[in-house]
């Protein structure tokens, strides 16, 4: 597609979460405890009487990276577990440590195993298997380009503020940091879209943004992407994703921890930005 040159344009933002699958053998307990993952639920045998059965299971290992965050949800009797219904804990916390809500951070290499247990009933727990790899090559701290690094220095400088994108108001959050293969991507479909004169989130050969950054090497659970054309300046074209609601709450989201940025110019509007957000 080939596009009128009238104006700045900022194509819809996309957004995509993926969690692993997990299984877990049959669990025999007074409830049954659920481990879901993004809408793929692996659940748990019948229920039955704990003075009768202990009930607990093992889910299936998680690989993560050091500095990685991973969420877990467990549910008890397929309905959310309440505050204070699971005790989370872990059995190296300088590995891989939990919050009381479930939410994994890996912190160096080596093997832990992450515990949710029934409060009331600390023997009905489903184990996770953590293991935490070291980072594997050093990722560039800054951007390859000085127009990528502006585009950095204003996405962070927004989420230092609260706002409102839309009808949704976000708190002010943590920076996001600079990924390498999400800037491969990123800058390999700002050049393409300027190449060929087109502008759109999905490329011409017909991939999608997840399987180009998936191509570029980056391993993720979400990720999201924001496009823009004709604007002539970092400055223009990151205003432009903040007064967009889709664009802004991918700027804003807690959830995307990494960020790559592309710039082209070329083609009909004379200049292509791409942003790529991604959580490992």
């Amino acid at each position: 597609m080939s596009p009128a040159a009238s104006g700045p344009s900022h194509a819809g933002p996309l957004y995509w979460t993926q969690m692993p699958k997990s299984t877990l053998p049959a669990l025999v307990a007074t409830v049954a405890l659920v481990l879901a993952a993004c809408g793929q639920t692996a659940t748990s045998g019948r229920a039955a009487d704990l003075a009768a059965v202990t009930g607990q299971a093992t889910a299936s290992t998680t690989t993560l990276s050091a500095g990685q965050t991973r969420q877990f949800t467990v549910t008890v009797a397929g309905q959310p577990a309440q505050p204070g219904q699971l005790t989370w804990s872990s059995t190296n916390a300088g590995v891989a440590s939990v919050t009381q809500g479930g939410l994994v951070t890996a912190k160096a290499a080596g093997s832990a195993t992450v515990r949710a247990a029934l409060t009331g009933s600390p023997a009905s727990f489903i184990d996770f298997p953590i293991v935490v790899q070291a980072v594997a090559g050093a990722t560039p701290a800054t951007p390859s380009g000085t127009f990528a690094q502006r585009v950095l220095d204003l996405t962070n400088a927004a989420r230092t503020q609260a706002r409102t994108c839309g009808s949704t108001t976000y708190a002010a959050t943590t920076p996001v940091t600079y990924n390498a293969a999400l800037e491969k991507a990123a800058q390999a479909h700002a050049a393409d879209m300027a190449a060929k004169n087109y502008f759109s989130h999905t490329s011409q050969d017909g991939r999608t943004f997840s399987q180009r950054v998936t191509a570029a090497g980056y391993s993720w659970t979400r990720v999201a992407e924001n496009i823009a054309a004709g604007q002539p300046t970092p400055e223009a074209v990151v205003a432009g994703w903040l007064q967009s609601a889709g664009h802004c709450a991918n700027i804003m989201n807690p959830a995307l921890k990494e960020l790559g940025v592309g710039y082209a110019a070329g083609g009909s509007y004379g200049h292509y930005w791409v942003q790529d957000f991604g959580t490992r």
